[in-house]
């Protein structure tokens, strides 16, 4: 019996390896997959709750018996109305400043106590983060599920199995001294103990991106049991948001486009209600509403940011000065001042870090997303190049963009600062973007048009960021480019896959043979698609809205987009708020 079985595991093993060989071989490359060596993913801001813990310990739970968390930020919105409300209708009634802004800081503060924290760092309540010391494959399929849907792994688990792949959880609003500590614990005493491995494979993704800066600082003495690291838009230089907020440079403040106009068309959508939210806005004073939100932002800093040293690490080191002047100069801070002085000088010796990593045989990888403009909190938002959430020259390690809706210029030469070699082409197609001033330039792709939040929804990154991690033959970008280009467009997955759920799960007896032929039609642009790699965004979004269209005529889904009615009305009240700041502006400039 025990020699049919291993019998049956050879064969099985066999056929894997000639069914991934034959899969990766139709443009000429072979893939070699590494299977014995664990990979450890150091997930990014808000993949990985925390929970209030009750008088128990237990995680406590709400009215509706759904768990209270620390994070996500859940801020309590109906207490600051409730703080805020009257002081709001006094100062827009005598166009003064009526206790407003203290309104407005005290109930951003006590709106989010789960974050309280003392001038050392530590909860006021008391907290706990998840981080099961065990692999994917023994979490249970419920645990399991969860964090799939936190961050789809699944390839992952399917190239090297799932008693190789680690969840290192950590707390986003923890202590990045801490975090880095747990994370040196988790690879010798969990990882590196339980599979006998002597080198381990570790992915950094976005915020998991300064716990890597600290720990290439923190523990050289691991270099030599690093086999891979691989970084996906990590905040290496960490945020423009985080820097504009501890500044008190938030857009809103200097910009009235932004607070009028496109603040809330970004949040709440291209909508009526955003419109007339924005000319509603309109009654109190200008300066009194920048105010207002200043102080919002000055109240959420004090309900725990202030103490957090995993958010300052999010800090640019250009902010640095300033915000540290700010929030963290008197004595009562000085725990928190050493630890974020210690990071800001881990990511200043970032580069040689780096270096004297891959001198020890580490390949190193990163993926950086780019095309887009920031946040609108950020006073440059529409001008810094970035993802949404991480600008550009932080995620990519130092490369070169030009700002949004621009080229580097008609005859722009590579500045060839990591790479000179004349065989290598490391601009962009679209002229925006010189890799070669970014610190892995032969070991970076680019991924143009695809915001920084909804990066799990991209199939073609996280195929690609699993093969980086696990394939031995990919060494750089000109490794497998017809596959995977160094310079790549974003598609979103996530909708279409339900669309095509849906559709197979149709019952197609009553739908005439004319729709399903317009589905089916448009479902082979789909899928045709889905078979490459290489992305155009536009042609995607196209294929993608055919389909959706012809599900719809095909009554298998429900039309979710606005109405006639419901588009009238958002055009109107989007001209009405347009003529209102015409209005505003004309009157301001006399």
């Amino acid at each position: 019996m025990k020699k049919l079985i291993s019998l049956v595991l050879v064969l099985t093993m066999l056929f894997s390896v000639v069914s991934v060989s034959a899969s990766a071989s139709e443009n000429g490359y072979v893939a070699d997959y590494d299977r014995e060596t664990p990979v450890i993913i150091v997930h990014g801001m808000s993949q990985n709750d925390t929970y209030l813990l009750d008088d128990n310990g237990e995680w406590a739970v709400d009215e509706n018996g759904a768990y209270i968390t620390g994070w996500p930020l859940k801020l309590d919105i109906m207490g600051l109305v409730k703080e805020a409300l009257f002081p709001l209708l006094l100062s827009a009634f005598l166009k003064q400043d009526i206790g407003l802004t203290d309104a407005m800081k005290r109930g951003a503060y006590e709106g989010l106590p789960i974050i309280h924290k003392d001038n050392e760092g530590n909860y006021d309540l008391p907290i706990e983060v998840p981080c099961y010391e065990y692999p994917m494959g023994k979490m249970s399929e419920e645990l399991r599920e969860y964090y799939y849907n936190l961050l789809p792994l699944q390839g992952l688990v399917d190239i090297v199995g799932g008693d190789n792949v680690y969840y290192f959880g950590y707390d986003s609003f923890g202590d990045i001294i801490g975090e880095t500590e747990k994370l040196n614990y988790y690879i010798h005493e969990v990882v590196l103990e339980q599979t006998k491995a002597e080198k381990v494979n570790l992915c950094f993704i976005s915020l998991g991106g300064t716990i890597g800066v600290n720990y290439l600082e923190t523990y050289p003495e691991d270099y030599e049991i690093m086999n891979k690291v691989e970084f996906v838009v990590p905040a290496i230089d960490g945020s423009d948001i985080i820097g504009d907020i501890l500044t008190g440079n938030l857009s809103v403040i200097y910009d009235d486009k932004v607070l009028y106009e496109d603040l809330l068309v970004k949040l709440l959508g291209d909508s009526y209600l955003a419109y007339i939210i924005n000319i509603v806005l309109r009654i109190l004073p200008s300066w009194l509403l920048k105010d207002a939100l200043a102080a919002l932002a000055e109240g959420v800093v004090e309900a725990g940011v202030r103490s957090t040293s995993i958010i300052w690490a999010l800090c640019p080191t250009d902010y640095y000065k300033e915000a540290r002047a700010k929030w963290l100069e008197t004595d009562e801070y000085t725990l928190i001042r050493e630890k974020v002085d210690y990071f800001m000088n881990s990511r200043a010796n970032f580069a040689e870090n780096l270096s004297n990593l891959m001198a020890t045989g580490c390949k190193v990888y990163d993926i950086c997303c780019y095309g887009g403009g920031m946040f609108p909190l950020c006073r440059d938002w529409n001008k810094t190049n970035g993802d949404g959430i991480v600008h550009a020259t932080s995620a990519s390690m130092g490369s070169t963009f030009a700002d949004v809706g621009k080229t580097l210029g008609d005859g722009y030469v590579a500045a060839g600062t990591n790479c000179s070699d004349p065989t290598h082409n490391h601009i962009s197609p679209d002229n925006t973007v010189d890799a070669t001033t970014g610190l892995l330039p032969c070991t970076t792709w680019y991924i143009k048009n695809q915001d920084h939040e909804k990066l799990p929804n991209n199939d073609v990154v996280l195929k690609m960021a699993f093969d980086i991690m696990t394939d031995n033959n990919m060494v750089n970008v000109y490794s497998n480019p017809e596959k995977y280009p160094q310079f790549n467009e974003g598609r979103l997955t996530n909708t279409v896959k339900e669309y095509l759920l849906s559709w197979e799960n149709a019952d197609k007896s009553g739908i005439s043979a004319q729709k399903i032929e317009a589905v089916e039609k448009a479902k082979a642009e789909i899928d045709k698609q889905l078979g490459e790699t290489i992305v155009n965004t536009a042609k995607w979004n196209e294929a993608v809205e055919n389909f959706r269209v012809s599900l719809v005529k095909a009554g298998v889904i429900e039309d979710t987009s606005p109405g006639i009615f419901e588009n009238a009305l958002t055009l109107i009240t989007k001209s009405l708020n347009q003529v209102v700041n015409s209005i505003y502006e004309t009157l301001n400039s006399k």
